[in-house]
Protein backbone atom coordinates (compact mmCIF):
# COMPACT_ATOMS: atom_id res chain seq x y z
CA UNK A 1 0.00 0.00 0.00
CA UNK A 2 2.75 2.23 0.89
CA UNK A 3 4.84 1.17 -2.69
CA UNK A 4 1.17 2.06 -4.63
CA UNK A 5 1.26 5.37 -2.35
CA UNK A 6 4.42 6.91 -3.02
CA UNK A 7 4.08 6.10 -6.87
CA UNK A 8 1.52 7.79 -7.36
CA UNK A 9 2.86 10.87 -5.64
CA UNK A 10 5.93 10.28 -7.87
CA UNK A 11 3.42 10.15 -10.86
CA UNK A 12 1.56 13.44 -10.19
CA UNK A 13 4.39 15.54 -9.46
CA UNK A 14 5.94 14.09 -12.45
CA UNK A 15 3.15 14.92 -14.78
CA UNK A 16 2.73 18.50 -13.25
CA UNK A 17 5.94 19.51 -13.47
CA UNK A 18 5.34 18.68 -17.33
CA UNK A 19 1.78 20.88 -17.34
CA UNK A 20 3.67 23.94 -15.82
CA UNK A 21 6.99 23.47 -18.20
CA UNK A 22 4.04 23.87 -20.89
CA UNK A 23 4.96 20.14 -22.42
CA UNK A 24 0.61 19.93 -22.41
CA UNK A 25 -0.42 23.27 -23.27
CA UNK A 26 -3.71 24.97 -21.93
CA UNK A 27 -6.96 24.43 -23.92
CA UNK A 28 -5.35 20.76 -24.99
CA UNK A 29 -6.07 16.98 -24.26
CA UNK A 30 -4.13 15.45 -21.58
CA UNK A 31 -3.43 11.48 -22.27
CA UNK A 32 -5.90 9.49 -21.33
CA UNK A 33 -5.66 7.22 -18.24
CA UNK A 34 -5.06 4.25 -20.49
CA UNK A 35 -2.51 5.84 -22.18
CA UNK A 36 -0.79 7.19 -18.86
CA UNK A 37 -0.98 3.62 -17.64
CA UNK A 38 1.24 2.61 -19.88
CA UNK A 39 3.59 5.14 -20.21
CA UNK A 40 4.49 4.64 -16.48
CA UNK A 41 4.00 0.47 -16.11
CA UNK A 42 1.56 1.34 -13.63
CA UNK A 43 -2.04 0.43 -12.35
CA UNK A 44 -5.18 2.49 -14.07
CA UNK A 45 -5.93 2.87 -10.13
CA UNK A 46 -2.69 4.40 -9.82
CA UNK A 47 -2.84 6.57 -12.68
CA UNK A 48 -6.46 7.93 -11.89
CA UNK A 49 -5.28 9.00 -8.13
CA UNK A 50 -2.20 11.14 -9.57
CA UNK A 51 -4.49 12.77 -12.22
CA UNK A 52 -7.33 13.36 -9.93
CA UNK A 53 -4.73 14.74 -7.64
CA UNK A 54 -4.22 17.56 -10.99
CA UNK A 55 -7.85 17.97 -10.87
CA UNK A 56 -8.16 19.27 -7.44
CA UNK A 57 -5.54 21.77 -7.93
CA UNK A 58 -6.90 23.10 -10.72
CA UNK A 59 -4.66 22.06 -13.32
CA UNK A 60 -7.25 19.66 -15.68
CA UNK A 61 -10.65 19.63 -15.64
CA UNK A 62 -12.81 16.58 -17.04
CA UNK A 63 -15.23 17.91 -19.37
CA UNK A 64 -18.05 14.91 -20.52
CA UNK A 65 -18.03 13.87 -24.36
CA UNK A 66 -14.02 15.56 -24.58
CA UNK A 67 -11.80 14.17 -21.79
CA UNK A 68 -9.40 15.77 -19.98
CA UNK A 69 -8.36 19.03 -20.39
CA UNK A 70 -5.95 21.39 -19.07
CA UNK A 71 -6.90 24.21 -17.60
CA UNK A 72 -4.15 25.62 -15.61
CA UNK A 73 0.05 25.79 -15.87
CA UNK A 74 0.71 28.26 -12.81
CA UNK A 75 1.81 26.49 -9.45
CA UNK A 76 -1.46 26.46 -7.14
CA UNK A 77 -1.49 27.53 -3.85
CA UNK A 78 -3.38 26.08 -1.75
CA UNK A 79 -5.68 27.37 1.42
CA UNK A 80 -7.14 24.34 3.18
CA UNK A 81 -4.13 23.66 5.30
CA UNK A 82 -2.01 25.48 7.46
CA UNK A 83 1.85 24.22 6.30
CA UNK A 84 5.23 25.87 6.20
CA UNK A 85 7.01 26.32 2.84
CA UNK A 86 9.24 23.64 3.39
CA UNK A 87 6.12 20.71 4.51
CA UNK A 88 4.09 22.49 1.56
CA UNK A 89 6.32 21.57 -1.12
CA UNK A 90 8.07 18.17 0.01
CA UNK A 91 9.22 16.13 -2.28
CA UNK A 92 8.15 18.69 -5.09
CA UNK A 93 11.05 19.80 -6.25
CA UNK A 94 11.18 23.30 -5.04
CA UNK A 95 13.37 24.90 -1.82
CA UNK A 96 14.27 28.10 -0.38
CA UNK A 97 17.00 29.55 0.56
CA UNK A 98 17.43 31.93 3.40
CA UNK A 99 19.12 35.45 2.14
CA UNK A 100 18.90 37.51 5.41
CA UNK A 101 18.27 37.12 9.10
CA UNK A 102 18.03 39.66 11.32
CA UNK A 103 18.34 38.74 15.47
CA UNK A 104 16.86 42.17 16.35
CA UNK A 105 14.97 45.15 14.88
CA UNK A 106 12.83 47.40 15.69
CA UNK A 107 9.15 47.25 14.44
CA UNK A 108 7.69 49.36 11.92
CA UNK A 109 3.93 50.51 13.54
CA UNK A 110 2.33 48.18 10.92
CA UNK A 111 3.99 45.00 12.47
CA UNK A 112 3.55 45.37 16.11
CA UNK A 113 -0.02 46.20 15.26
CA UNK A 114 -0.04 42.65 13.43
CA UNK A 115 2.07 40.73 16.66
CA UNK A 116 -0.20 42.74 18.72
CA UNK A 117 3.45 44.49 20.45
CA UNK A 118 3.58 48.05 22.21
CA UNK A 119 4.83 50.78 19.61
CA UNK A 120 8.72 50.60 19.64
CA UNK A 121 8.91 46.97 20.42
CA UNK A 122 11.64 44.70 18.82
CA UNK A 123 11.55 41.70 16.76
CA UNK A 124 13.52 39.14 14.47
CA UNK A 125 12.91 39.44 10.71
CA UNK A 126 14.28 36.72 8.17
CA UNK A 127 13.80 36.17 4.46
CA UNK A 128 13.68 33.85 2.14
CA UNK A 129 13.74 33.40 -1.34
CA UNK A 130 11.63 30.21 -3.05
CA UNK A 131 12.64 28.03 -6.01
CA UNK A 132 11.56 25.90 -8.98
CA UNK A 133 13.81 24.66 -11.82
CA UNK A 134 16.17 26.81 -10.73
CA UNK A 135 13.72 29.74 -10.86
CA UNK A 136 13.25 32.00 -8.73
CA UNK A 137 9.37 32.13 -7.82
CA UNK A 138 8.68 33.72 -4.10
CA UNK A 139 10.09 35.75 -1.78
CA UNK A 140 9.16 35.52 1.95
CA UNK A 141 9.63 38.10 4.98
CA UNK A 142 9.19 36.88 8.29
CA UNK A 143 8.59 38.80 11.36
CA UNK A 144 8.70 37.03 15.03
CA UNK A 145 8.31 37.83 18.60
CA UNK A 146 12.17 37.96 20.14
CA UNK A 147 10.63 35.38 22.77
CA UNK A 148 11.06 32.47 20.44
CA UNK A 149 14.63 33.07 19.94
CA UNK A 150 15.09 32.00 16.41
CA UNK A 151 18.49 32.27 15.29
CA UNK A 152 20.65 31.75 12.06
CA UNK A 153 21.49 28.66 12.64
CA UNK A 154 18.25 27.11 13.51
CA UNK A 155 16.84 29.01 9.78
CA UNK A 156 19.85 27.68 7.43
CA UNK A 157 19.65 24.16 8.64
CA UNK A 158 18.67 21.99 4.96
CA UNK A 159 14.44 21.46 5.26
CA UNK A 160 14.07 23.30 8.18
CA UNK A 161 10.08 23.71 8.83
CA UNK A 162 9.59 27.00 10.13
CA UNK A 163 6.52 25.62 12.22
CA UNK A 164 8.40 22.45 13.58
CA UNK A 165 10.95 24.77 14.51
CA UNK A 166 8.21 26.68 16.50
CA UNK A 167 6.92 23.43 17.81
CA UNK A 168 10.41 22.40 19.63
CA UNK A 169 10.51 25.83 21.44
CA UNK A 170 6.85 24.95 22.58
CA UNK A 171 4.40 27.13 20.02
CA UNK A 172 2.05 24.26 18.06
CA UNK A 173 0.76 26.89 15.44
CA UNK A 174 -2.83 26.07 15.11
CA UNK A 175 -4.94 28.66 13.11
CA UNK A 176 -3.87 31.62 10.86
CA UNK A 177 -5.78 34.66 9.32
CA UNK A 178 -4.70 35.46 5.54
CA UNK A 179 -5.31 38.58 3.08
CA UNK A 180 -4.63 38.34 -0.58
CA UNK A 181 -4.23 41.29 -2.68
CA UNK A 182 -2.50 42.19 -6.22
CA UNK A 183 0.79 44.64 -5.66
CA UNK A 184 3.21 45.45 -8.15
CA UNK A 185 7.14 44.41 -7.89
CA UNK A 186 9.51 47.52 -6.69
CA UNK A 187 13.01 47.56 -7.65
CA UNK A 188 14.21 44.92 -4.92
CA UNK A 189 11.14 42.08 -5.45
CA UNK A 190 11.91 42.13 -9.29
CA UNK A 191 15.63 41.64 -8.54
CA UNK A 192 14.90 38.61 -6.62
CA UNK A 193 12.16 37.22 -8.70
CA UNK A 194 13.96 37.63 -12.03
CA UNK A 195 11.37 40.16 -13.14
CA UNK A 196 10.68 43.64 -14.43
CA UNK A 197 10.17 46.18 -11.79
CA UNK A 198 6.46 46.97 -11.79
CA UNK A 199 5.18 43.61 -12.88
CA UNK A 200 2.38 41.83 -10.86
CA UNK A 201 2.71 39.96 -8.14
CA UNK A 202 0.45 37.97 -5.85
CA UNK A 203 0.92 39.65 -2.21
CA UNK A 204 -0.22 37.42 0.72
CA UNK A 205 0.16 38.48 4.29
CA UNK A 206 -0.34 35.75 7.49
CA UNK A 207 -1.15 36.43 10.88
CA UNK A 208 -0.24 32.76 12.54
CA UNK A 209 -1.12 32.14 16.22
CA UNK A 210 -0.25 28.63 18.40
CA UNK A 211 -2.23 26.36 20.71
CA UNK A 212 -2.38 29.08 23.01
CA UNK A 213 -3.49 31.43 20.76
CA UNK A 214 -0.31 33.80 21.33
CA UNK A 215 0.90 35.14 17.66
CA UNK A 216 3.52 33.91 16.86
CA UNK A 217 4.28 34.92 13.16
CA UNK A 218 3.59 38.16 10.76
CA UNK A 219 5.19 37.09 6.85
CA UNK A 220 4.51 39.07 4.00
CA UNK A 221 4.97 36.72 0.98
CA UNK A 222 5.69 38.20 -2.67
CA UNK A 223 4.49 35.24 -5.80
CA UNK A 224 4.90 35.89 -9.49
CA UNK A 225 2.20 36.07 -11.16
CA UNK A 226 3.11 34.49 -13.97
CA UNK A 227 4.03 30.92 -11.90
CA UNK A 228 1.12 31.42 -8.78
CA UNK A 229 -2.61 31.06 -8.54
CA UNK A 230 -4.77 30.80 -5.82
CA UNK A 231 -6.85 27.49 -4.81
CA UNK A 232 -9.31 27.58 -2.49
CA UNK A 233 -13.09 24.92 -1.84
CA UNK A 234 -15.23 27.00 -0.47
CA UNK A 235 -18.91 24.95 1.53
CA UNK A 236 -22.17 26.11 2.41
CA UNK A 237 -22.16 26.33 6.34
CA UNK A 238 -24.61 23.64 7.98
Amino acid sequence: MRTNSIKYLSIYEDLKEEIINGTYPIGGLFPAEPELQTLFGVSRITVRHAVQLLVDEGYLQRIHGVGTVVVSQKESLQLQNLLSFSEEYKGAGVHSDIISFEERISASSLVCSKLNLSKGSEVSCHERLRWSDNSPIGFQRVYCPLHLALTRNELIRPNVSLYQLFKEKGYSVKNANETIESVIADKKIADYLHVKEGSPLLFVQRVTKDQRDRIVEYAEFYYRGDRYRYSVQLHVPD
